[in-house]
């Protein structure tokens, strides 16, 4: 058989990837097919599939075709435009360590200026040519260069400064309030909410209008809250805009949610849970019952999500109940709540028990007759995994009490409990003390603090429901993330406050956190680490 050059291509990288353990061999062929069909290439395929980190592919296209690197032209760049354009610069492609460029200006000039951008990361030069470097240019034109939506001349331009602005930042939400004489804006940054914009409430009332005519919402109704959504495309990516409003006492509140494909694209060994193996090892078993216990915003979802991409999606069929669904999982049947036509939890989860399953996703246990589905679903030798809005072990334990399930049901199905919160992690660019890279914060990022159970059989599962607790609480995990350098006392003390307030004294540390914490009140300041701001 003769291969032609692309499919050469195709097989080249797939062997690379597959010798080197980053891919396997299923994945590969299944990305081949797609690319079939969409024209995509395969490398982007397997990015957006979840199976190959951004980080590996860019490295295999160096090691394999080096020319083959202006293909991956990366449109979220810091640089402003016009230096860009002055010296024919094309930032190609950015990895956590590098940052390849192409220019056809002097490589010594042009470093010198952009490395600025990227105190952290090495510059490597590739190839290009007049037509790439056009290409790339003609789509920073297309994205309107990012610009301060405080410089905005026009109103009507406002808004899409606002969503630009708010991707590129990496909020997760974005807060609009009018007030009496002017409306603000919000963004809602590691957890924290920073003041974006302020307007006039001409300004918003074009906003606002613009805002709900695209997430499809009746634009004369202001007295009711409503639900909606758009999409929009930046730099080469879809991210979603889920949209409610709240009326008020000066009008209409509306909170954008921003789901930005690319955060949802993280293995479970990046999310921060100190007890890995434990949680990987109860999800690994064939049936059963595992449970994600947080507060809302606590990244459950995030875990739950990245839990799923780890598992086998050929060789296993994977379905999931959600309201909504957030993020798409290739290879995943994912199912929205629909309550008009009578689609809830219990329908699909019923649904789900006729279809063949052998993972089961539930976004919410929430009900008396879904718990005991969930139950059911594991006892008939599924693997059900869930999300609680509960703040530990035994409180999970309890809430399933609660919602019907007795102990004698939970016993031989109970593999696992992972309870969680987010706390912000030190930005590793100024160390703490504040720079452009965090917003000065001191923050720029955030990490798992978390307690894990892995539960091996009846005799565990009956310790656990008697109090017992062999593993690490969460506190003791917080404090660990401190001794290790990731965050800070002050970021602890808000995330933790009421739990170290009543302090168990057997944790080692605590006692000095609490007294620092103390003193710290006492002069007026907050507790030490750098950039806390609040």
């Amino acid at each position: 058989m003769v291969i032609e050059p692309k499919q050469k291509d195709h097989q080249r990288l797939g062997d690379y990837l597959v010798e080197r353990g980053l891919v396997d061999r299923e994945a590969i062929e299944a990305a081949v097919r797609e690319g079939r069909i969409t024209g995509e290439r395969i490398g982007n395929i397997l990015v957006r599939n979840g199976f190959l980190r951004y980080a590996d592919l860019i490295k295999a296209i160096l090691s394999l075709s080096p020319e083959e690197i202006v293909f991956e032209k990366s449109y979220g760049v810091k640089i402003p435009r016009e230096l860009l354009e002055r010296y024919s610069v094309v930032v190609v492609a950015e990895t956590d360590l590098e940052v390849y460029l192409a220019t056809l200006s002097a490589e010594e000039t042009v470093r010198v200026l952009i490395q600025p951008y990227f105190p952290n990361k090495e510059l490597v030069f590739v190839s290009l040519s007049p037509t790439d470097l056009s290409n790339f240019m003609e789509s920073l034109g297309r994205e309107g260069e990012d610009q301060n939506f405080e410089q905005a001349s026009d109103d009507a331009l406002v808004l899409d400064m606002l969503l630009r602005q708010a991707v590129l930042v990496g909020a997760s939400d974005i807060h609009i309030e009018p007030r009496f004489r002017s409306f603000t804006v919000f963004f809602r940054h590691l957890g924290i909410r920073k003041i974006a914009h302020e307007g006039s409430l001409e300004q918003f009332a074009i906003v606002a209008s613009q805002i709900k005519d695209r997430a499809r919402m009746d634009q004369v109704e202001t007295r009711v809250p409503q639900d909606g959504g758009f999409t929009m495309e930046f730099r080469g990516r879809m991210v979603d805009m889920r949209v409610a409003t709240v009326p008020s006492v000066n009008g209409e509140i509306i909170v954008i949610r921003l789901l930005d494909p690319d955060k949802a694209m993280k293995t479970v060994s990046e999310l921060g849970i100190s007890r890995i193996d434990a949680w990987r090892a109860a999800t690994g078993y064939p049936y059963g019952l595992c449970l994600i216990c947080g507060s809302t915003g606590s990244g459950k979802t995030t875990t739950l999500n990245a839990t799923i991409r780890e598992m086998d999606r050929f060789g296993r069929a994977i379905r999931t109940v959600e309201d909504p669904v957030e993020y798409r999982i290739p290879y995943v049947g994912q199912v929205n709540v629909n309550p008009i036509v009578g689609l809830d939890f219990a329908a699909a989860l019923r649904a789900f028990m006729r279809a063949d399953p052998d993972v089961i996703v539930l976004g919410e246990v929430r009900d008396v007759e879904t718990a005991k589905l969930c139950i059911r679903a594991a006892e008939t030798g599924h693997m059900v995994l869930a999300t609680l809005h509960t703040g530990s072990v035994r409180g999970a334990i309890a809430r399933m009490h609660t919602l019907g399930v007795s102990e004698s049901d939970m016993k031989p199905i109970l593999r696992g409990v992972l309870v969680q919160r987010l706390v912000r992690t030190i930005c590793v660019v100024c160390g703490g003390s504040g720079c452009e890279e965090c917003f000065h914060t001191g923050y720029s990022g955030r990490t798992v603090v978390s307690e894990c159970a892995m539960l091996k059989n009846d005799m565990e599962v009956d310790k656990a429901l008697a109090g017992e607790r062999w593993w690490p609480s969460m506190v003791a995990d917080a404090l660990g993330k401190i001794k290790s350098g990731l965050t800070t006392n002050a970021e602890i003390y808000r995330c933790f406050r009421s739990e170290i307030d009543n302090y168990d004294a057997e944790l080692e540390g605590i006692e000095e956190l609490v007294r620092e914490v103390a003193a710290a009140e006492h002069e007026g300041a907050p507790p030490s680490g750098g950039g806390e701001n609040g």
